[in-house]
């Protein structure tokens, strides 16, 4: 029989091998991923790793660590979903394996393991490492931050634990800036005020080493970016920081139980164990209790906040999987087991149905049946299993394959799940496709650029902030006004124009051009347009 890390070993093999599929059959979605991808893109095509650009534009909302990661995907596996997501699953493998060897110092060896599996197959840890955006990236340094930290509190004292620990908060800070402190720094801060080992982890030489680390990580890519472009620290500070705390500037905010919910929500399958390790509090050991203190610190603060994404919250999922662990060792859950089964078999069946109350799904039912029938039979043993040890490791099987059927149908989905990539084919198949420029009138799809492997123009768009471009090539890219889409239009007398039905109808009375529909999707479509004056294509 294999040891415990041998087993670890081998789970985090399957696991990314796992998270490798679909790979580039799923579609950049608008807007967090097709963002991010062409950002990576540009950076890769450009050259220009230091300042990120989107669609052409100067585009500093993040540090670029968690694009260089995809941007380094895209250079050794080609711009594709492929490529843009490989460092990302790498990322969040580590992150595992780092939470792993956190567990091992609240846990036992078995125990630890049961907290890696929680964590990796919890809906949002599981979702987020497919997904090309920097969040699977900051919890990836999250989780060795923590772990320098608490190797140091429970573990041995090494002379490297402190400087490595600078050295991932400096990179977490190149991935989300000072987000990296809500679920490090001022959770360690408020843990000082009540418990002695926080009080005496560091010494103050250890400290100026942390210090000296994260600086010298953290902070060249700020320094160099600062000196070129002198309104960048007042954005970095002002815009990026206290606005997104403080004011609803990104239409982002939401009730104040909106964290709870998701949390609620994407912890799933293991919500239910949580709260009940929760309510059986006095059960549970001091250090456990003092760990919840990185939970709790960074939920609120993001509560309080104005600006709220679902994903926030990813760096606190191993926290929380440490936690879950200990309680289900130690409280009663048989009960809450045998619901949690209910609900998972609920969800297989609910696979099968999909195709048939889902109008896209109904051409691929009879796959998502024999899914759904897959998952029953795992059901059986998960049911059996509820009452012995092996219950994490089957809830975590199941979750996995679960995630699987997902992935394989929203491979049939892109159009459907806001992804362009066949409406890209589609314009290059057309009629000498690849040869005619795209506009995108009224709206913004950074998967088209993706997709197309150019810079596609953007026009009548508000939100794109210039304050740091004086570049006169992007009257080619960025038309501020009906006047600069006549001239572009006028210009090449043929292009491709994605937009709304009903910003077509204007583009085409403002414009005076005949538009023939190329591909229709359910929000933007893509039409040939010509101007009336202009000659036909050569057939």
């Amino acid at each position: 029989m294999m040891d415990v890390r041998s087993r670890v070993v081998l789970f985090s093999v399957v696991y990314f091998l796992l998270l490798l599929f679909p790979g580039s059959a799923l579609h950049l979605r608008e807007t967090t991923e097709a963002r991010y991808g062409e950002i990576a893109r540009e950076m890769v095509v450009t050259g220009n790793w230091v300042e990120p650009h989107l669609n052409g534009i100067k585009h500093f909302h993040k540090p670029p660590l968690a694009m260089w990661g995809m941007a380094a995907g895209m250079e050794l596996f080609g711009i594709n979903g492929f490529g843009v997501r490989f460092f990302g699953i790498v990322a969040a493998v580590a992150a595992l394996v780092a939470l792993y060897g956190t567990a091992r110092l609240f846990l036992d060896d078995e125990d630890a393991v049961n907290a890696s599996l929680i964590c990796a197959t919890s809906l949002l840890f599981l979702s987020s490492s497919r997904l090309v955006s920097t969040d699977i990236y900051l919890a990836c340094f999250t989780s060795l931050a923590q772990l320098m930290l608490f190797r140091q509190l429970h573990g041995v004292r090494s002379p490297w634990n402190a400087p490595l620990y600078g050295v991932f908060l400096g990179l977490g800070f190149m991935v989300k800036g000072p987000i990296i402190f809500l679920f490090t720094l001022l959770p360690f801060l408020v843990a000082k005020t009540f418990d002695r080992e926080h009080r005496r982890v560091f010494s103050w030489r250890e400290t100026a080493i942390a210090t000296g680390a994260f600086m010298a990580v953290g902070l060249p890519w700020y320094v160099i970016v600062c000196a070129k472009n002198p309104q960048l620290l007042d954005y970095f500070v002002r815009v990026q920081t206290v606005d997104r705390v403080a004011t609803n500037r990104f239409g982002r905010n939401k009730p104040f139980w909106y964290f709870f919910f998701i949390f609620a929500t994407t912890f799933l399958p293991y919500t239910l164990f949580f709260v009940r390790g929760v309510m059986g509090w006095n059960e549970l050991g001091r250090r456990i209790r003092i760990l919840f203190v990185y939970i709790v610190v960074p939920l609120t603060v993001f509560t309080l906040a104005k600006s709220k994404l679902s994903a926030y919250i990813l760096p606190f999922y191993g926290t929380a999987s440490i936690f879950t662990a200990y309680a289900l060792a130690r409280v009663d859950m048989a009960r809450l087991r045998a619901v949690t089964t209910v609900l998972l078999t609920m969800a297989a069946v609910a696979v099968g149905v999909a195709g048939f109350v889902y109008q896209p799904a109904a051409s691929f039912r009879g796959q998502l049946v024999l899914y759904s029938a897959a998952l029953l039979v795992l059901c059986v043993f998960l049911r059996k299993s509820c009452i012995s040890s092996n219950f994490v490791r089957n809830t975590a099987i199941f979750a996995l394959c679960f995630s699987l059927a997902v992935y394989s149908a929203i491979t049939y989905l892109g159009p459907y799940q806001k992804g362009y990539r066949e409406m890209v084919t589609a314009i290059n198949r057309f009629e000498s496709g690849e040869k005619h420029d795209v506009l995108m009138y009224r709206a913004f799809l950074p998967s088209l650029s993706f997709y197309r492997n150019r810079l596609v123009a953007i026009s009548l768009v508000g939100d794109r902030d210039l304050r740091f471009e004086e570049n006169e090539d992007l009257q080619n890219v960025y038309l501020s006004s009906e006047a600069d889409v006549e001239r572009f239009l006028a210009e090449r007398g043929e292009i491709f124009v994605v937009t709304s039905p009903a910003h077509m109808e204007t583009f085409k009375r403002n414009h005076h051009c005949f538009a023939t529909p190329v591909f229709v999707q359910s929000k933007h479509s893509a039409y040939f347009c010509r101007k009336a004056s202009a000659p036909l294509l050569s057939r």
